[in-house]
């Protein structure tokens, strides 16, 4: 197959073969597809993609204006620019085709140079106005992006000054608690060194239990809206030998053995308080649940290992009685909410572990909880 000087497609619709024949010679450097009726012409539209369309104006059955229509009704077709063939040169026949859509006219016979001309005329404005229509299309596009992507910003900034705010009012009404409630704290205690009373003891050390708790919520609250926090790469033995020195008593109180295996020089690049918020929510829960706990011998392991793409931290306890449903709901804000069993430090501590790329993974049954979370690097 010979090829074409040009690329480009060209419909050639005439019902005189004579100057098919002509017109064909004159355009051999295109890609020229012909046809001798507007029906034909009409099928082999449907079937192929063109650039050009030249189109007579007197032929049987459907002539050039009726097929014009017919082309402008295609969404295929209707942008594809038609020129008229016509031996007619009367104004009202040339403003007519001009009416059905046509971009221009030639009239028969045909001039080599004139033919030529018009039609790479027609086929860079075609180009031109194909691309210009890309163009716009890209820019609107882009311009959207760029609405979307300020609108995005804006929403940011504000959520940051809004968090910002609240973080202020968070510190304000923290100073404002803490000292009352230190003095209820310091009140409970002296209480109990003069009472000798157990039931008024027991009922004490429970007041005593629920201010801490008090504490640890708006403690829990500030670490929450604090946003200035600086990332370090802090070891995670040294973090948790940290935290259990800060629990020791706790842990001696009710005989817990705690171990710490693994790597002992696996980093993290993290917030410190934010990782050390996570050890002390878990801890503590153990401790919680091993005071009612039945079990004699109580512990809890803690391996901490690495590969090439992840940290993994393995945390587990033999504190029974721990529904895997209950460890979840908690975890779960809609739930938790919904049951009455929204825990601040836990909802925190699954913050913070997915604010710095982990995932965590909860296992519970009635040896005790086995609980994973894998940090990405």
């Amino acid at each position: 197959m010979q090829t074409k000087k040009y690329h480009n497609k060209i419909l050639l619709v005439d019902d005189d073969a004579k100057n098919l024949q002509v017109a064909m010679s004159i355009l051999k450097d295109y890609n020229v597809i012909y046809a001798q009726s507007g029906e034909k012409a009409l099928e082999l539209i449907d079937e192929n993609e063109f650039d050009l369309i030249l189109l007579d104006v007197v032929m049987p059955i459907l002539d050039g204006y009726a097929v014009c229509k017919e082309i402008k009704k295609k969404p295929k077709s209707r942008n594809t620019p038609i020129i008229f063939l016509t031996v007619k040169d009367d104004e009202k026949d040339i403003v007519k085709g001009f009416e059905e859509g046509a971009v221009d006219y030639i009239t028969k016979p045909f001039f080599s140079a004139v033919l030529l001309k018009r039609v790479e005329l027609h086929l860079k404005l075609s180009t031109a106005m194909r691309d210009l229509k890309d163009v716009n299309t890209n820019l609107n596009d882009i311009v959207k992006e760029q609405v979307e992507d300020i609108r995005q910003k804006e929403k940011i900034l504000f959520q940051q000054s809004k968090i910002a705010a609240m973080s202020d009012m968070i510190d304000v009404i923290a100073l404002q608690w803490k000292q009352p409630l230190d003095m209820i704290k310091l009140y409970i205690q002296s209480l109990q060194l003069t009472i000798d009373n157990s039931d008024v003891k027991d009922t004490l050390e429970k007041t005593l239990k629920e201010t801490n708790k008090l504490d640890e919520t708006m403690y829990d609250f500030q670490k929450f809206f604090k946003n200035d926090m600086e990332k370090q790469d802090v070891n995670l033995k040294v973090l948790i030998d940290n935290v259990s020195f800060l629990l020791k008593d706790q842990l001696i109180k009710q005989n817990i053995d705690l171990s710490i295996n693994g790597d002992n020089l696996v980093s993290l690049f993290t917030a410190y308080d934010e990782l050390k918020h996570v050890f002390i929510k878990l801890l503590t829960h153990s401790i919680d649940t091993f005071a009612t706990s039945k079990c004699g011998e109580k512990y809890i392991v803690l391996e901490i290992n690495e590969d090439e793409n992840s940290i993994f931290i393995n945390y587990k306890d033999n504190s029974e009685n721990i529904e895997e449903h209950t460890i979840n709901d908690i975890l779960d804000l809609n739930s938790s909410i919904k049951n009455n069993s929204f825990d601040l430090g836990f909802y925190l501590m699954k913050v913070f572990i997915e604010k710095n790329r982990g995932i965590l993974d909860v296992n519970c049954n009635k040896n005790g909880m086995i609980l994973t979370i894998e940090f990405n690097k």
